[in-house]
């Protein structure tokens, strides 16, 4: 059926290509079928439903209009009215078991049963009431259609319920007539017995016909609804995954457009450390000659002027770290492995970091040995150690006493760095993907999801890695960890 109903509203060829490649994506769903038994459990499940509402309302129809079809007795057979009160009352009343028995199990497991039972029990009667009267061409043959046509269509049944239904008709419809038939009908009412059977052949063979096709045109239906829902769901599907693509799309555009201003800053500070460090090496070479000139002065004036001096070249030396760390960190070099204090690596990263600490009030303690060596590239390290840092800043905001430690630890030949807060910590679900590209929890515009995972990548190209474990509203540690560097012939390590 669906292959014929799929061919029906097919799209011509000379569509557009976009709206071909469109409906390529979309029969690329399986077509179902009843076949399938989850489709086939959700059809009976929805025929179930349907029926049984069905069912409770013409047993209310039919228990209703039995008693007040007693209108036709009054002019049809007054002579009867007292016998077809009864019959029409039992009818009413045989209708209140199947009424009560739908919301049993019986009711729910032979649903389809009920689809013949309700408009027979009506039928049995009528025929009963034309047995009474004792004339095989009453027009109360009338109802035996209306039980067929009227109930039947709107129980929706199926070719084989339709055919029992009808033969239980026939039965009861000959059963009534057979002893009237058995010794003969008037030949002026002949006629219209046979007038009575045909119509009900004719209506039965309706019926037959109506009830065949309707049931395909309800599985058809059935079917077609399903393939929209499933297409929907596709078409759903594909359009988050091009939402998710076009915001990644944004945020590398964002991330590149960064990566650029970065890179021109990177020349400009070429030029604007040069314009720094010449000041600086003037006002070094002006302290050390105001030095050398505060010897002249009076014993009770030189010990203040050498404390000014001291700490106005403090206050350089701190300078001229802040630039030459600021040209490391702008201008790496090849990349290639070396010795690397981390001692020296932390505390450039606690300076370049220092602002952020301070204004996010985050207290920073390290304690790193100073004899403690790893192979890496010292760049890279400053970079992922900015990272971190960076975002045990963000985990920590509005948590009381916000604190990173860092420390180190040694085990089976490789070096650690532990780098840890307090914060708000990472939900388990979270853990396996905090370092896939563009993955992040921040608000949109706050992030992009591309620290750790550049972090990552750095480590391992430095032949080591980074891990983390973290418990939500206890805080995240994230360790890196090194090669041992072995003595060697190239610098003292290899």
């Amino acid at each position: 059926m669906m292959p014929a109903a799929a061919a029906e509203f097919a799209i011509p060829d000379d569509r557009p290509a976009v709206l071909r490649t469109g409906l390529k994506l979309i029969s690329a769903v399986a077509v179902p079928s009843l076949d399938d038994p989850v489709l086939a459990q959700r059809f009976i499940a929805e025929d179930r439903t349907v029926t049984l509402r069905n069912v409770r309302i013409l047993c209310w129809i039919a228990m209703a209009l039995m008693p007040f079809a007693g209108v036709l007795d009054v002019f049809v057979y007054p002579d009867l009215l007292k016998e077809f009160f009864i019959l029409r009352v039992l009818s009413s009343l045989c209708q209140i078991p199947v009424l009560l028995t739908t919301n049993t199990w019986l009711g729910q497991r032979y649903y389809r049963a009920y689809t013949v039972i309700v408009p027979m029990i009506p039928a049995f009667f009528i025929s009963m009431m034309i047995r009474a009267s004792g004339e095989p061409w009453s027009n109360y043959y009338a109802g035996l259609t209306l039980c067929l046509v009227a109930i039947g269509l709107m129980f929706h049944w199926t070719f084989r319920e339709s055919a029992i239904a009808i033969l239980l008709v026939f039965l009861f419809y000959l059963t009534a007539t057979s002893s009237m038939l058995w010794h003969g009908i008037p030949k002026d009412k002949l006629g219209i017995f046979i007038n009575n059977c045909v119509f009900i052949f004719m209506n039965s063979v309706v019926i037959l016909s109506g009830s065949f096709y309707h049931h395909r045109i309800r599985i058809r239906e059935f079917l077609v609804r399903t393939e929209v829902e499933q297409q929907r769901e596709v078409l759903e599907d594909r359009n988050d995954e091009l939402v998710t693509t076009l915001t990644q799309l944004r945020e590398t555009e964002s991330q590149l457009f960064q990566s650029e201003k970065l890179a021109s800053l990177g020349r400009m500070s070429a030029g604007i450390i040069h314009e720094i460090n010449n000041p600086l090496n003037f006002t070094n070479q002006a302290i050390f000659v105001l030095k050398k000139k505060g010897k002249h002065l009076p014993e009770g004036e030189r010990d203040n002027f050498e404390r000014i001096l001291n700490d106005v070249k403090e206050g350089i030396g701190r300078v001229s770290s802040i630039v030459s760390d600021l040209r490391s960190f702008s201008h790496p070099d090849s990349g290639s492995a070396s010795a690397v204090s981390l001692a020296d690596v932390v505390q450039n990263a606690a300076r370049l970091m220092s602002n952020e600490l301070k204004d996010h009030n985050v207290d920073f303690d390290a304690e790193v040995p100073e004899n403690m060596t790893v192979m890496g590239d010292r760049n890279q390290i400053i970079q992922v150690l900015i990272n971190l840092v960076q975002n045990a800043i963000d985990a920590s905001m509005g948590r009381p006493e916000p604190l990173i430690t860092v420390h180190t630890t040694e085990s089976l030949g490789r070096q650690y760095l532990h780098v840890r807060d307090n914060g708000c910590g990472i939900p388990a679900e979270n853990l396996a993907k905090i370092f896939d590209p563009f993955f992040t929890t921040k608000e949109v515009g706050e992030g992009m999801g591309m620290g750790l995972s550049v972090s990552f990548r750095m480590m391992n190209q430095m032949g080591g890695g980074i891990e983390v474990t973290s418990e939500v509203d206890q805080g995240t540690e994230f360790t890196l960890w090194f090669p041992a560097p072995t003595l060697g012939t190239q610098g003292g390590f290899s």
